[in-house]
């Protein structure tokens, strides 16, 4: 397996995935909440916020007429509790595939399930957009799971919790929520937990599919680095 041998990035490094990916959504939120202010600040219509700013952003059944949706309907949410929820399940999963070697595998995992989960999307055409990361979230889960299923946290309750249960109670929970949700969005998640599951059964076989994005990144770092 293509895995990273050296100790858990810490908080502050600069290739700590994680803490990248919270960034991302974190900033996104804040900037779009700014936005809304300065509308109601201007005395704007909260239509016209939506109109011009959120569902531009978001992936709509005429997904084709803004082909960007495809890469930022994952980092907007509707709301703070959401987006909350979210970070919170994908922090605890991240932590476990960071301790395991796998902090370069969890940007492209996200990225994979984020651009392959609305496949059911688009060819269901729902009438309600899709946003938020819970596809790419129940990837990471998912990926975390098929890696390492007996690894424990928590080791000071009886010895420690294996990661599969917290798997099975955010299975659980998502199914709970999306009880009501349209076809569209109940397969778009479960495309995110399937990429999950297959970029870890591929990079257990040897195949990385993140290694094109380390790569460019590799080669990006290089040329913005100052030549003596």
């Amino acid at each position: 397996m293509q895995l990273e041998k050296k100790q858990k990035p810490a908080l502050g490094d600069d290739n700590n995935a994680l803490v990248a990916l919270l960034a991302i959504n974190l900033v996104v939120f804040v900037i779009m909440g700014l936005m809304k202010v300065i509308y109601y600040l201007e005395s704007l219509p909260v239509a016209q916020y939506f109109n011009q700013i959120y569902y531009p952003l978001t992936l709509q059944s005429d997904w084709y007429t803004h082909p960007w949706t495809l890469l930022t309907y994952n980092w907007v949410h509707s709301g703070f509790w959401i987006l909350f929820g979210n970070m919170v399940w994908l922090t605890l999963f991240s932590n476990v595939l960071q301790s395991n070697g796998a902090n370069k595998h969890l940007f492209p995992i996200y990225f994979y399930s984020g651009l392959l989960s609305p496949i059911a999307f688009i060819f269901l055409t729902s009438n309600q957009p899709l946003i938020g990361s819970t596809a790419c979230v129940t990837s990471i889960v998912i990926a975390c799971v098929s890696l390492t299923p007996n690894y424990k946290i928590l080791s000071s309750v009886g010895g420690g919790i294996p990661i599969w249960i917290f798997g099975v109670l955010y299975i659980l929970l998502q199914g709970y929520s999306l009880l009501e949700a349209p076809l569209a969005l109940i397969l778009t998640t479960l495309l995110g937990g399937l990429t999950g599951f297959i970029y870890i059964m591929l990079l257990k076989k040897g195949t990385d599919l993140g290694k094109w994005m380390h790569q460019l990144l590799h080669l990006m770092n290089n040329s913005l680095t100052p030549k003596n």
